[in-house]
């Protein structure tokens, strides 16, 4: 059956910047199994996922 979700593209060309934090082991079991599974890096996932957690937040 095939993902109807998009994937992650890359964000615009800007510096990153290093932050940290915990994740639930399940979470990012997770993360590495969709990374892994459409070509996309862990890095990429991580930021588009919490860029559209914050617009949808307006921030």
């Amino acid at each position: 059956m095939p993902d109807t979700q998009a994937t992650p593209e890359p964000a615009e060309a800007e510096d990153r910047v290093l932050i940290s934090g915990r994740v639930r082991e399940s979470v990012r079991r997770r993360m590495k199994l969709y990374s892994a599974g459409h070509d996309v890096s862990l890095q990429d996932l991580i930021d588009a996922a919490l860029d559209e957690y914050l617009a949808k937040r307006g921030a």
